[in-house]
């Protein structure tokens, strides 16, 4: 079918047309790239006539855009459907289509900003990012329902003050099938030539030399006499305000007369008034009628905007299924838009089941458009393996490629790929300058990658302020990892004077986020009372939260809660329940806990064994307090054949744990010069270190050296004085000789 979309149309074979085409495009190109916007534009006019493919997109972006020419979002919408009905670079076809979208809203607000009612330009009903309706748009002529097939007998039903809503809407429901009447519309104060001179090409190269009264001269006889294409240009003309005053209404009346003898155009046209409610009354029901019509024609707008309508339940009950049949159908003609809702509903699961292998296909498709965000996408799913194979390579190259356009998030991963080296060699310089460019868009994630960077470099102060400037722009957008590392930076004074209040809040913002390392953060500081009012309650409640996310250091902690009863009632069973836990990850201390609980019975049933299988764990990390508790077991021969060698190795291993046991034990293989030569200095010094910790062995053996002059000099008082202290913790070798020495 011919496209006679308000256009410039069929003008005289161009003075240059014996011109290599190449050799034009590039004078155009050069032109526009010098700012001579209108020579470019003339020289692509006359390409674009003779059907050069590059020349319509380029017209086309020249219209929406208003470079050269008067901003004409219908003219750009006609030479894109011109050139894409002969191209298949879908690519290009959707960079112009994106120019022209941009184009007609930035006319909007022009006009908006002036008061002055627009045309409306072919654009979706949703925008392309987010199915959302945009504004209704109302003109300002007067309201009408279309209640016929016929554009004159519908002016007159907008005279007829006293028709009723009902009556209306039962005619809006007509069939586009019915025979149109003949009557000529009643267009008023427009000068026309008689229908047997008129001639709609003669009207089209009016048009093209802006006489657009003639134009209309020329159209309106053919188009009252029921000629299609001039009825649609002259809703056009009435659209755009071309040779008459803009009136909606009057468009209308011209596009429900072409729509009605089957033109997908005019039908989507008229589908877009009843969605708006631009010179008609808005309904829904009309709307989704009409992008019916053009939609089993193939218009890809239509299906598009047929696809928003089932999925917003416009005009229609809401159909996850339905909207994703004609997103579907749209997408398969290659509109980018669609392809890029089409795969995020296989990703959602929304009308279909989830199948991420669709998911990536559409979003190829649309990647290979150009699609920024599709690209994005596409990127995350090869960098996790969703859908496709996982390939760092290709999802770098992904990244790059929407970053370059500009994307925030992408610039965000680009950045991520280079500091970790992923898809590409690491290079912080190059990681640093993604993040900026990210950060400067106010991305969140990359303002908290950048902080992090900063921190990690020169450590000026200028740096680490930034640093906390940018976190704070980050946990500001609600970024838990931002918020976390905020704290931090108020707690230990990293680019901001130290204050534990605002680092406490900063960590609880984090923490109710789900951090489960804040959560561990503000339980402990709860526990402490650092930075707000001490609770062990609530300490205990964080916690569990972060235990339960597998915080081993939480994990821990509870343990210790429940065995000293701090926010809960004493548990020792719960003390071993979290401490195991925590021991099975292969955390050491955990492991001597959970060997000192089985060496004394406390919450499980004493066993030896169990205890020297977790103190060896232990040790094997080099666990101090471990050798110390393993050595007394061997020596002892307890849970494990009795080795004094190997007791003896382990209490020296073990000295830097000051383990009073152990010290004391290690003491006595001095004194009595067993397996090792007898060093009364070196007992009385071991002796001493335990007693200090108040060890009653150690000091009953401290004050035997006392009194009998080994390794110290003879002291019967110092003597009494240790003796006296481990009697007083019924050490009974002790009393005896206390007892002896008060009662010689």
């Amino acid at each position: 079918m011919r496209l006679n979309i308000i256009t410039t149309a069929l003008l005289a074979v161009s003075l240059v047309a014996a011109a290599d085409n190449s050799e034009i495009m590039a004078e155009a190109k050069t032109a526009f790239q010098e700012g001579r916007y209108a020579k470019a534009v003339e020289l692509w006019q006359d390409l674009a006539m003779e059907g050069v493919t590059a020349a319509q997109f380029e017209l086309a972006k020249a219209y929406s855009l208003g470079q050269g020419v008067e901003q004409d979002p219908l003219q750009a919408s006609y030479w894109l459907e011109q050139a894409a009905s002969n191209s298949t670079d879908f690519a290009e076809l959707s960079a112009a289509r994106r120019d022209i979208e941009r184009g007609a809203e930035q006319l909007k607000a022009e006009q908006a900003a002036a008061t002055v009612v627009s045309a409306p330009a072919p654009q979706r009903v949703a925008t392309p990012s987010a199915v959302t309706s945009r504004p209704a748009q109302v003109s300002n002529t007067a309201e009408l329902t279309l209640g016929t097939s016929n554009p004159a007998a519908a002016l007159a039903a907008a005279q007829t003050s006293n028709q009723s809503q009902s009556e209306q809407n039962a005619a809006a429901e007509r069939s586009a099938q019915e025979t149109r009447a003949d009557t000529p519309v009643a267009t008023s104060n427009v000068s026309s030539v008689d229908v047997g001179s008129a001639n709609f090409d003669t009207g089209m190269r009016a048009f093209n030399r802006e006489n657009y009264s003639e134009a209309l001269a020329q159209w309106l006889p053919l188009a009252q006499n029921g000629h299609r294409d001039a009825q649609y240009n002259l809703a056009a003309l009435y659209a755009n305000g071309h040779g008459v005053a803009v009136d909606f209404t009057e468009a209308a009346n011209w596009f429900v007369a072409a729509a009605e003898q089957g033109m997908a155009a005019a039908q989507y046209h008229l589908a877009l008034l009843f969605a708006n409610g631009r010179g008609v009354s808005k309904d829904d029901a009309q709307a989704v009628y009409w992008y019916s019509q053009a939609a089993d024609q193939q218009h890809v707008l239509a299906q598009y905007n047929l696809g928003y309508m089932y999925a917003n339940g416009r005009g229609v009950t809401q159909d996850d299924r339905a909207a994703l049949n004609w997103f579907e159908k749209a997408a398969s003609q290659g509109d980018v838009d669609a392809q890029f809702i089409v795969a995020n509903r296989y990703s959602d699961g929304r009308g279909t089941a989830v199948d991420m292998a669709q998911a990536a296909r559409w979003l190829q498709q649309a990647s290979a458009q150009n699609h920024t965000r599709a690209a994005y996408q596409l990127g995350l799913l090869y960098r996790d393996g969703n859908g496709v194979s996982k390939n760092d390579d290709t999802a770098f190259k992904l990244f790059l490629k929407a970053a370059e356009q500009g994307l925030a998030e992408a610039q965000r991963e680009v950045g991520a790929s280079y500091l970790q080296g992923r898809g590409i060699r690491a290079n912080t310089t190059r990681a640093k300058e993604w993040l900026e460019q990210a950060a400067a868009q106010q991305d969140g994630d990359a303002s908290y990658y950048l902080g992090m960077l900063l921190q990690q470099g020169s450590g000026r102060q200028e740096e680490l302020s930034r640093a906390v400037a940018l976190f704070e722009l980050a946990a500001s957008q609600g970024s838990a990892n931002a918020q976390y590392q905020l704290g931090l930076c108020y707690a230990n004074g990293t680019g901001v004077a130290v204050d534990e209040a605002q680092a406490f809040q900063w960590f609880e913002a984090a923490a109710q986020q789900g951090l489960a390392i804040a959560q561990y953060t503000v339980a402990l500081r709860l526990a402490n009372g650092t930075g707000t009012a001490q609770d062990d309650a609530a300490a205990v409640s964080w916690y569990q939260q972060a235990a339960a996310q597998g915080e081993v250091y939480a994990m821990y902690n509870l343990g210790f809660m429940y065995a000293n009863g701090r926010g809960v009632p004493q548990d020792e069973q719960q003390a071993v329940y979290w401490y195991q836990k925590v021991a099975e990850t292969g955390d050491a201390d955990a492991q001597f806990n959970m060997g000192l609980r089985f060496e004394t019975g406390r919450g499980v049933k004493q066993d030896d064994k169990q205890a020297v299988y977790w103190y060896q764990l232990a040790v094997d990390q080099q666990h101090s307090r471990a050798l110390a508790h393993l050595g007394w077991l061997y020596e002892k021969g307890y849970g494990v054949p009795q080795d004094e060698a190997r007791a003896l190795a382990l209490y020296q291993r073990s000295l830097d744990a000051r383990v009073p046991r152990a010290l004391t034990a290690l003491g006595m293989f001095y004194k009595n010069g067993r397996l090792v030569k007898a060093d009364d200095k070196k007992a009385v010094e071991l002796f001493t270190q335990a007693a200090e910790q108040g060890y009653a062995t150690a000091q009953y053996n401290l004050g035997w050296m006392y009194e009998n002059g080994r390794g110290v000099g003879r002291d019967l008082i110092k003597a009494r004085d240790y003796y006296q202290l481990a009697a007083a913790q019924d050490e009974p070798l002790a009393k005896a000789q206390l007892h002896r020495l008060l009662n010689p």
